[in-house]
């Protein structure tokens, strides 16, 4: 009666259970139980490989296309697009790429983003960057940089009236004469497309001999 029923011995055997593999390790496809879906062994890599291919094929076409004569102008000056080196020695008219001379008007154009600095020192002075413009006046031909605008042989070339100031009301530079007949070795580069080029109306002469290559438009907008 009311009597404490005797301890009786049980034994305990501990439970296995199956513990599912970790989702992604390579080669594992998980338990039977617990199927998981394995991640890609190495995707990333392959993707980061296929990029890096990509890049290095597109850079070397572009240097390709470089070398071979491909230029691509993304100024103003003249007509935005792709242009090709032709083989000839430069006339009037011609687009032609140039390295500026060293001078303070040079180097204040920098200074002010007109012009971008590049490799090409001439004195010593700093680096400057290919300027393409047309070669409107070659030796022998009389040039005038008037206020009405810059005139080769007579005949005023259209968009070239010189500006006071830029665009934040900074004061350009004056260079201005009458029937300057132009020496053996000396040129005018001016761009008679945009009226507001960095040109010979604010640098002055150049010289022949700073033309580097001939270009033509291939495609242009």
């Amino acid at each position: 009666m009311g009597n404490i029923p005797e301890k009786k011995r049980i034994s305990v055997l501990p439970l296995r259970r199956r513990v599912p593999s970790v989702p992604g390790a390579c080669g594992d496809k998980g338990s039977d139980r617990f199927p998981t879906l394995a991640a890609p062994c190495g995707c990333s890599a392959r993707v980061t490989r296929i990029m890096a291919g990509a890049c290095l094929a597109f850079f070397a076409a572009v240097y390709a296309a470089y070398l071979c004569g491909a230029r691509i102008n993304r100024t103003h000056s003249l007509p935005k697009g792709l242009y090709w080196v032709v083989d000839k020695q430069p006339e009037r008219g011609d687009v032609v790429a140039f390295w500026p001379q060293d001078t303070e008007a040079i180097r204040e154009a920098v200074r002010r983003g007109y012009l971008i600095p590049g490799a090409y020192n001439d004195g010593g002075r700093g680096g400057y960057g290919l300027i393409l413009k047309k070669l409107l006046a070659v030796p022998g031909d009389a040039v005038s940089l008037t206020d009405a605008g810059v005139a080769v042989n007579g005949s005023l070339i259209p968009n070239t009236k010189p500006l006071d100031r830029d665009n934040i009301g900074a004061p350009l530079p004056v260079v201005r004469f009458e029937n300057r007949r132009l020496a053996e070795g000396e040129a005018l580069f001016i761009s008679d497309h945009l009226p507001r080029s960095y040109d010979a109306r604010y640098f002055g002469i150049q010289e022949m001999r700073q033309i580097v290559e001939v270009v033509t438009p291939v495609w242009t907008w």
